[in-house]
């Protein structure tokens, strides 16, 4: 009876999808891109740009609330001013610069423009029946052209100020010299010095003014924003003052000139898996490290992970790291899941939609149809905007299927922290919903219950823009973009720690395990 079910299931589903595919033949569902080639855009052209991606904005965006609840801006009341920032762009690299400054004003990871760098990836991503409105859009010809002349325009270099800033137990502490050279020593800045001010301006109320070049997450614990790791970007040659303070309590005074950086030069080769095993106590305490949940390496890692948890099958405890870990695909985390698991493991999620035209074509791609949001179900948290400003809702059933179970029947932990996103925010809000782990550490990133961000082009210049279309919401009915995942131990960095961290991963960078991480140290001693 159970395998007829899942086949019914599997068939009802596969029918879908293909009903789908049809009915988006019948639906006015077109590319909007003039045709031709790139050239350098008009005043009018900018214009109708702009009016275009601020009609999807507010017509479609579900976190328009969210985002004045978090910084108190309205975004809404602001489009006089986006407007001019985007029509007086003087070329069309300053457009592109402006159109992305206007999307990190939204402050969301899914908002942004897909640059040319990525393009590639994302039409190769994009595959498959169910895929197809995100197909349709990315693989145009008229786009692809227009992306063949922004890959010309627009360099993967940019000017910053050449140290970087960890965010510690509420304080931005300098760590890292990027470029390569000791700009500790050429700035005579005391490493591990902490900032205090930029250009004048205390550090916190830097970052709130500078929301379209800074993402602003949350720090639950004292209640402000912050960076997890600031770089302050800059002008060519322009000069930034800071004020810090050293270990020994001197503030100092210091004037830093930006620098290039080329950020495509910085990025390593890609990793033959991006997973790492260790065993921290031989037949008590295992150790499972997961970097990325990249679509590539669903398939290249699974056999791998598979081998790992076998041999660790009769162990007490299992950690699982999954901090710094952006997302990917769902079809990642199940190879750790299924092989763990003895019987299924689900957790329910209601999934909010506003009722904007440009969305509908994507819905329909993934086989949804809504019901009314006032059929939602009485007494949870939402927000306060449901009612009036989002159209409908489907209840996504996350269940995960034993698949050649290892036979592990202990404890799991899952170390989390508030890089976790998307995909792997889906695992972390799965795992604590379901009771299959217990999560340590600190507050997720959020924007993990959903589908995959729609994707807008703007008819003359052809950027493809991709923005969230719907609104996750935790078991309790909060938004999870908004309150993320909260882990059932709270644990963050100390400061001491942090130091005697980064000084050993100086001289040992090929280590997994730092012996000075505070969470994963917490972890250990909850095992023994």
């Amino acid at each position: 009876m159970k395998r007829k079910g899942k086949l019914i299931i599997m068939i009802s589903a596969f029918i879908l999808m293909i009903f789908g595919f049809f009915l988006l033949r019948f639906i006015n569902f077109s590319v909007n891109i003039k045709k031709g080639e790139l050239g350098e855009l008009t005043k009018d052209q900018k214009l109708e740009d702009f009016n275009y991606l601020y009609d999807v904005i507010v017509n479609n965006y579900p976190y328009i609330e969210v985002l004045k609840r978090k910084i108190g801006y309205d975004f809404l009341s602001k489009k006089e001013e986006l407007k001019n920032m985007v029509v007086s762009s003087k070329d069309n690299a300053e457009f592109y610069k402006n159109i992305d400054k206007m999307l990190n004003i939204l402050q969301n990871g899914h908002t942004n423009i897909i640059s040319p760098l990525d393009y590639d990836m994302y039409k190769e991503a994009y595959k498959g029946l169910e895929n197809y409105a995100w197909r349709k859009v990315i693989s145009n010809k008229d786009v692809e052209k227009k992306y063949n002349k922004w890959k010309e325009i627009i360099k993967s270099e940019s000017f910053i100020v050449p140290i970087a800033f960890k965010y510690v137990e509420g304080n931005y502490i300098a760590y890292k010299s990027i470029n390569g050279n000791d700009k500790f020593k050429e700035y005579d800045i005391p490493k591990f010095s902490t900032l205090l001010e930029v250009n004048g301006k205390e550090i916190d109320k830097f970052l709130l003014s500078n929301i379209d070049n800074f993402y602003l997450s949350f720090d639950f614990k004292r209640n402000k924003l912050k960076v997890n790791v600031l770089v302050l970007p800059c002008k060519k040659d322009e000069i930034i003052k800071i004020k810090l303070k050293t270990l020994n309590g001197k503030i100092i005074d210091r004037i830093l000139k930006g620098e290039k950086v080329n950020w495509e030069s910085t990025k390593k080769e890609k990793p033959d898996k991006v997973y790492d095993t260790r065993i921290i106590d031989k037949n008590r305490i295992a150790y499972l490290k997961v970097w990325s949940f990249s679509y590539e390496y669903v398939e290249k890692d699974r056999d791998g992970i598979y081998s790992f948890l076998k041999s660790i099958k009769d162990y007490p405890y299992l950690i699982i790291d999954i901090r710094g870990n952006g997302g990917g695909s769902e079809n990642y985390y199940k190879n750790i899941i299924s092989p763990l698991i003895n019987k299924n493991i689900r957790a329910s999620f209601y999934i909010l939609f506003r009722g904007g035209r440009e969305i509908k074509p994507f819905l329909v791609s993934r086989g949804i149809l809504t019901k009314s949001v006032d059929k939602l179900p009485k007494n949870l948290n939402y927000p306060k905007e449901v009612k009036n400003l989002f159209w409908g809702f489907i209840e996504s059933d996350k269940k995960i299927a034993p698949l050649n179970p290892v036979g592990f029947k202990e404890k799991i932990f899952l170390l989390v922290d508030d890089y976790v996103y998307s995909s792997a925010e889906t695992f972390a809000a799965l795992a604590k919903a379901s009771g299959f782990a217990t999560l340590v550490g600190t507050t997720t990133g959020g924007d993990g219950i959903g589908i995959d961000p729609a994707i807008a082009v703007l008819p003359n210049s052809g950027l493809l823009v991709r923005f969230p279309i719907d609104m996750g919401l935790n078991p309790d009915g909060v938004s999870n973009e908004e309150y993320h995942t909260q882990p059932d131990i709270y644990v963050e960095w100390k400061y001491d720690d942090f130091i005697k961290a980064v000084e050993y991963s100086d001289k040992n960078r090929d280590n997994t395990i730092n012996p000075y991480d505070t969470i994963l140290n917490y972890a250990i001693d909850l095992c023994r």
